[in-house]
């Protein structure tokens, strides 16, 4: 009957699934460093600021609000308290007991997303991608998550089970997240008409700024150049949303396109913490590709590398 053979396969997946991965780890390590970064660069006073009229006191109102370590703590001074979450992250990003560890991420995540005035998006993302990840690595009992996966899976553990349905929470957390953000894009004008990149480089506090900013101007300003980034951003996001919920082999592109287009705008126009989280988001959710195909691409190169003729000068 159909039921029963989708309980055999989910069971099948289930059981089949890695719960130990050097590529979710490396998503975790990342997410953690991008927010050590906003904690290690922003001084207190330009993360809690006054916004609409109203003061730059903490809201606390909700229950997930006050479990916030900027709630916890009162009065404390609050650049201590940046000090305290910054170490939690960057034990995180250690890779040390992930199975454990996973707790103290939702929390700094949850502290920094519920509390900090001017967030940049992806502390949003954070917070619900670690939630997902207290689950994702639940069996895994590695001591640091660099270490090579045993080789035991697990599957009659109940934290298996937990651990396959994190993951998925992961994926279609972070595919909705690029779908919406595709198809928001299309309504507005200049997405639509291909011009939006253009009018981004130029922006005067967002716009291209560094060592890139003359040539992002420059290249923008060509109206094919324009109309391929524009356009170009749309698919990538689309891209990826759809691809991370195919099997494995597409989950391992889903993460280099990522890649691509998230240092592409880190060297465009910043946000260097935003695209580090987004990046990491994704190497959680294509854990199970990056895992087994990125190994495979790299042995590849270094064949090649090996196999290369010597030249004389």
């Amino acid at each position: 009957m159909p039921g029963q053979r989708l309980i055999a396969a989910l069971e099948r997946s289930v059981r089949a699934f890695p719960a130990e991965s050097r590529a979710l780890g490396a998503g975790r390590s990342t997410i953690a460093l991008a927010q050590a970064s906003v904690l290690l660069f922003t001084p207190a006073s330009h993360l809690f600021v006054p916004v609409g009229g109203t003061d730059a006191a903490t809201d606390c109102s909700t229950p997930v609000q006050a479990v916030a370590l900027y709630c916890l703590a009162g009065t404390a001074d609050r650049q201590l308290l940046n000090l305290v979450l910054l170490a939690v992250l960057l034990v995180v990003a250690s890779g040390i007991l992930p199975r454990y560890s996973t707790l103290p991420h939702f929390w700094a995540s949850l502290s920094l997303g519920q509390s900090v005035s001017l967030p940049d998006g992806g502390d949003a993302v954070s917070q619900v991608v670690t939630f997902f990840l207290m689950l994702a690595c639940a069996n895994d009992r590695r001591t640091w998550h660099w270490q090579r996966p045993d080789g035991e899976v697990r599957s009659e553990s109940l934290w298996q089970g937990l651990a396959w349905a994190g993951w998925w929470g992961v994926r279609l957390q972070v595919a909705y997240i690029y779908l919406n953000s595709a198809l928001a894009k299309l309504p507005i004008g200049p997405w639509s008409e291909g011009s939006a990149t253009y009018y981004v480089a130029r922006m005067e506090n967002f716009g291209a700024a560094g060592l890139f900013a003359d040539m992002f101007r420059w290249a923008t300003g060509i109206t094919a150049i324009a109309l391929l980034s524009t356009w170009g951003t749309i698919l990538a996001e689309s891209a990826i949303a759809l691809l991370l919920l195919r099997r494995a082999s597409r989950q391992a592109v889903a993460a280099l396109i990522s890649m691509a287009l998230h240092v592409l705008i880190i060297l465009q126009i910043g946000i260097v913490s935003f695209g580090l989280t987004m990046i990491g988001a994704v190497l959680c959710a294509a854990s199970r590709g990056v895992d087994t195909y990125a190994p495979r691409g790299w042995r590849r190169l270094t064949r090649k590398g090996r196999a290369a003729p010597a030249t004389c000068s």
